[in-house]
């Protein structure tokens, strides 16, 4: 009687080590899904940032080429205004003084 006891309780505690073992199982199963669904979104958002850096960068750069445009256009309009004004005072005026220019403030965006 004992011993078919024990036989009884071995049984039903493999039935149950198997019956965990097959759950863990499909519990694994559902956490590498899970994971690779969640990696599958991670890449894509990485995917995502890296474009939208990418965007960020031609955009500043197509910014700071029109501010480059922009103070090449003043270097060149103060250039032309020096050279009216050095030209006038070599051609007219000679007196002391007549080669200093005026302060002008610098031009404001």
């Amino acid at each position: 009687m004992f011993a078919e006891q024990m036989n009884q309780f071995q049984s039903r505690l493999n039935d149950t080590l198997g019956a965990a073992q097959k759950r863990a199982h499909e519990l694994e199963a559902e956490a590498r899904k899970i994971v690779e669904t969640l990696g599958d979104r991670a890449q894509a958002e990485l995917k995502v940032l890296v474009a939208q850096a990418q965007g960020l960068s031609k955009e500043q750069i197509a910014q700071l080429g029109g501010e480059l445009v922009k103070l090449g256009t003043r270097l060149q309009d103060l250039a032309k205004s020096w050279k009216a004004a050095n030209g006038k005072a070599s051609s007219g005026d000679s007196a002391p003084g007549a080669t200093r220019k005026k302060h002008r403030p610098s031009p404001s965006n």
